[in-house]
């Protein structure tokens, strides 16, 4: 929720940035280091939340083709990869961000920020994914659709 809330304001800041520019009264000059930084911790901290209500981007149609049985394995497989890329992330992501901390690095551009509060949305993000990738695994079997047949939800 408050991602969304954050990417509203951001577009209304664009709105009013470009209607600052138009009307040549100067420019809000840190918005769109603002923007960069808002969208980089949001897409990555709003990911396991995306997962967990299921609106990410899903291409079922193997699964709706398989039998139950295999189906909730292929589910279960393809949650255990998204587990070890979680987890991929976290390594690394752990590692620039001691690193950044380590050595006081620095992102200049409008304003001073440190690296390392940069970085800490990606582990962050990856730990939340894990945890959520690990649920998904255990309920698996649940969450698959209980009819083979695509045409039966179809219709007004």
């Amino acid at each position: 929720m408050l991602v969304g809330v954050v990417y509203g304001l951001i577009a209304l800041f664009m709105t009013v940035d470009i209607g600052i520019r138009a009307a040549n009264l100067g420019a809000l000059a840190w918005l769109t280091e603002l923007t960069e930084y808002l969208m980089y911790a949001g897409t990555f901290l709003a990911a396991a939340w995306t997962l967990r209500k299921g609106a990410h981007v899903r291409v079922d149609v193997l699964l709706m083709l398989l039998p139950r049985r295999a189906a909730a394995g292929l589910e279960i497989a393809m949650d255990a990869l998204g587990f070890a890329i979680a987890t991929v992330f976290l390594w690394y992501g752990s590692i620039a961000l001691a690193d950044a901390w380590r050595n006081h690095n620095v992102q200049y551009k409008t304003w001073a920020v440190p690296e390392w509060l940069l970085l800490a949305a990606m582990p962050t993000a990856a730990v939340l994914l894990m945890i959520e990738f690990i649920l998904r695994m255990r309920r698996a079997p649940s969450v698959l659709p209980d009819t083979t047949d695509p045409a039966s939800k179809g219709g007004i």
